[in-house]
């Protein structure tokens, strides 16, 4: 039997009292496992313990008082709506009118320094592109078959050792 059957049967008697098959199966196990014996008997006590305590008493306005509690909490606004335009947009239409000026103000100074920062990289791909035209001519690479070969020529002729020895 497992620790899990136990638990099952521990979970079954805090509901109703257990049936002669499970205590009989309870009994097996714990004969096996001393020590879950005494994990068990005090799980056990205390289950009677809670059983014989009498139901909290309730009072009969119980409902009335927290349907009361709850509408004096006010409620919390949903993050979504925080962030909602209808809530960070200033009243009034002077403050409105500032608020579009300004954001007019930074786009444009946006649209600006980024036109700004593309003007500067393509002048300095251009200056890397000039530093192309200062290497020597392309009239040299016209032998390069030639000179390429002469790195590959064999040291030694096979066929004209063969024939000498």
């Amino acid at each position: 039997m497992q620790n899990s059957t136990l638990q099952d049967l521990t979970e079954t008697l805090w509901r109703r009292p257990l049936a002669p098959a499970e205590e009989a199966r309870l009994r097996r196990h714990l004969d096996s496992q001393p020590r879950a014996r005494q994990n068990w008997e005090a799980d056990a006590a205390l289950t009677r313990n809670l059983n014989h305590l009498a139901a909290a008493p309730v009072s009969s306005n119980f409902t009335a008082l927290v349907l009361q509690a709850a509408r004096r909490t006010p409620a919390e606004v949903p993050w979504s709506q925080r962030l909602a335009p209808a809530f960070w947009f200033p009243a009034g239409w002077l403050a409105r009118l500032a608020t579009a000026a300004a954001m007019i103000c930074l786009s444009l100074f946006t649209i600006r320094e980024y036109q700004f920062a593309q003007r500067q990289k393509i002048s300095r791909d251009l200056a890397g592109v000039s530093r192309l035209a200062a290497l020597p001519p392309v009239d040299w690479l016209q032998n390069f078959d030639t000179i390429d070969r002469l790195n590959r020529v064999k040291v030694a002729d096979d066929d004209l050792l063969a024939v000498l020895q």
